[in-house]
């Protein structure tokens, strides 16, 4: 038997700021893609079978979280031979940089993907002479 060693790699600037996921109460994991462009940072959730009125998005602190529940109405005549997907409450916790400019923060949902745009707020550099006593 040949032992691999598997080396995990070094967290991009991207991962520190966002690696702290979470999935609360049922356990479910939606897929999430999280990308930057120069004005702001991208959060797309794959989230099909909801409806942009079963999402609620907070803000707290520096943590952004986004919840879904499902209204899935079930009869009690149905009986799946075989049933591989349904829509289940979830629930995703990101923390933000702050660099987020949270006054603008917005969100669409089209096709089965939540989009949460983070837009980035103009740094202002601080430069000062110090006198010396």
């Amino acid at each position: 038997m040949n032992m691999i060693r598997f080396n995990q790699p070094a967290l991009s600037v991207m991962d520190q700021i966002f690696n702290n996921t979470m999935c609360e109460s049922n356990g479910c994991s939606s897929a999430t893609n999280i990308y930057e462009t120069d004005q702001a940072f991208i959060i797309e959730l794959n989230a099909p079978g909801y409806s942009k009125e079963d999402f609620k998005i907070n803000l707290e602190q520096q943590t952004l979280k986004i919840s879904a529940e499902s209204k899935e109405e079930e009869t009690p005549d149905e009986k799946f031979l075989r049933r591989e997907f349904t829509v289940k409450n979830m629930s995703r916790s990101f923390v933000l940089p702050k660099s987020v400019d949270i006054e603008n923060i917005s969100a669409d949902y089209q096709n089965g993907i939540l989009k949460v745009t983070l837009p980035r707020k103009e740094e202002s550099l601080v430069k000062k002479e110090i006198a010396i006593n």
